[in-house]
């Protein structure tokens, strides 16, 4: 007797070939047959007629670390089709954890105000190998690849030191980022744009590579800048992974600021001249025309570097502040600041932790500066402080036009660069970003069924067997006999995202069924209370 029967479905198996009709026999977590009119005696029949039956989405860019531990379903996930979430992503992971550095890493990742429960981290685990154990010992609604964050990496050897690493302190980086691979990560991310990934040296990223490389895992690398300096900083990836010899997958890959709008052949001609140099490169995307980051982004680097304690000490310093300012206002004189990407009017407040400021969220700068009639640089600095550095943002500086081209390149796989939070609980605050909701069905909806920018077979092999394939997932990632059952049924004419900007906290709706290794998860659109997530290592 088989678990599931999927009748009448039409099947897009994730190779890019276009789609037909047939029925999946599921038993014992795989995939046993597929063929038409399969009749076989089973505990659960689920008719596909006039669906798509297609592999479980890979979301490759995520950053599900310890939001799961606030409740494991991961369901704006889940309800997105997605059976996978690659996390641990712009150098930010949960481990390895040293005693001697533990305060200032918890205030590293404390800036990131959905983070999750920066608490538990130290509580529960220190090695790598103890956070997969504490992640495998929960009930989890999706499975987990977790890689090493570099940030994290870095400031469990030598904390938030703004300095070259000596040789020991370089060895031990090595020796920590090794056996953490060994204890199952799958590779290094780095956010380069963010302390302490950037107070780094290319030489310093160089060395770990060789150790992914030696691995044969993935360098994941959201790169040093994606406005002004962003083509030095794509070539920074490329030469990484050309003097290393690893694989490098560039993260959330985008044409920030107005300056760069419509620079695609620019961009795409250094990927591909890398491509054709052998260089092992990838690149993901997450459709939307906002990115989501820090307000303390807007700050000169050295006001954040030692902690966000130090920052709030600066900020109330009249003259310390007085010196902050000018040196904004310089920088913007110059093109050289964030604002030159992003002025105030496409700066929203997304998250902030107090109930002082939780008027802001949902509201961009310039409105809230006009509203309290105020200037927008001291506004910035006392929110800044009030909340102790830590405030979510969206960063409205991408085209629409660019984002098309770039999901057309046959080698961009999609991704969402989302937390999993829900609708509901602990998970249900905050203005967060609508791709934490909508990444995948707004590329089946807007982009495949309305715009046709993408066939439907691309598409799904986007979200698919690419991103097996980059992250060596040999049993998940299409659909054929012998592979995990990792499936997702959506209705093509009805698939798409809800949430918006303004209100994101919404389901997609058209994900009608999501099976995670045979076990039903999302049946007719809801959620079963079922777990069957795994970290895959």
């Amino acid at each position: 007797m088989c678990d599931v029967l999927i009748k009448n479905g039409t099947i897009f198996d994730g190779t890019g070939s276009p789609g037909f009709l047939a029925d999946i026999f599921v038993k014992n977590g795989k995939i046993q047959r597929i063929g038409p009119s399969l009749e076989i005696e089973c505990q659960s029949i689920i008719d596909a007629s006039q669906k798509i039956v297609c592999p479980g989405f890979i979301d490759i860019h995520s950053h599900t670390d310890t939001t799961i531990l606030i409740n494991p379903k991961a369901e704006s996930k889940i309800r997105q089709g997605i059976t996978t979430e690659i996390v641990g992503n712009c150098g930010m992971s949960a481990a390895p954890l040293t005693p001697e550095f533990l305060p200032q890493l918890k205030d590293h990742l404390g800036v990131t105000s959905d983070y999750g429960k920066p608490g538990d981290i130290g509580k529960f685990w220190m090695s790598f190998g103890e956070y997969i154990d504490h992640l495998n010992n929960l009930p989890l609604g999706i499975n987990l690849m977790p890689m090493v964050g570099f940030g994290t990496l870095r400031c469990a050897v030598m904390g938030l030191k703004n300095t070259i690493p000596t040789s020991k302190e370089m060895r031990a980086m090595e020796d920590l980022l090794e056996k953490s691979l060994e204890q199952g990560a799958a590779g290094l991310s780095t956010g380069l744009e963010y302390i302490p990934d950037s107070l780094s040296h290319p030489d310093e990223l160089i060395r770990l590579c060789r150790v992914i490389e030696r691995n044969n895992k993935l360098y994941a690398s959201h790169i040093r800048g994606e406005s002004q300096t962003l083509f030095s900083s794509v070539a920074e990836a490329i030469h990484t992974a050309q003097v290393s010899g690893c694989r490098v997958e560039i993260s959330h890959l985008k044409l920030g600021g107005t300056f760069n709008w419509g620079k695609t052949e620019k961009l795409f001609a250094l990927l591909e001249n890398a491509l054709s140099k052998g260089v092992r490169l990838s690149w993901d995307q997450y459709p939307y025309t906002a990115w989501g980051t820090g307000l303390s982004d807007y700050l000169p680097r050295w006001v954040c570097q030692d902690g966000h304690q130090k920052l709030g000490t600066y900020l109330r310093d009249h003259a310390t502040r007085e010196k902050i300012r000018r040196e904004i206002e310089q920088a913007i004189k110059t093109g050289n600041h964030a604002y030159n990407t992003a002025p105030w009017e496409n700066v929203q407040i997304s998250m902030v932790k107090s109930a002082q400021y939780k008027f802001a969220e949902g509201k961009r700068v310039s409105q809230i500066a006009k509203d309290l009639d105020v200037d927008p640089i001291e506004f910035v600095f006392d929110l800044l402080v009030a909340e102790k550095g830590s405030v979510a943002t969206l960063v409205f500086c991408m085209d629409d036009q660019d984002i098309k081209t770039i999901m057309k390149h046959p080698l961009t796989i999609i991704a969402s660069d989302g937390r999993a939070v829900a609708t509901y609980g602990q998970l249900h605050k905050g203005s967060v970003h609508p791709r934490y909701y909508g990444a995948f069905p707004r590329v089946l909806g807007k982009y495949v069924r309305q715009e046709k920018v993408l066939s439907l077979e691309t598409a799904i092999q986007k979200m698919t067997s690419m991103p097996a394939e980059i992250m060596g997932l040999k049993d998940r990632g299409t659909l054929a006999p012998g592979m995990i059952a990792d499936i997702t049924i959506f209705d093509p004419k009805t698939v798409s995202d809800l949430a918006t900007y303004e209100n994101p906290h919404q389901y997609s709706k058209g994900i009608e069924h999501v099976i995670l290794a045979g076990h039903s998860i999302i049946h007719e659109g809801e959620h079963t209370n079922k777990m069957a997530g795994q970290v895959i290592q």
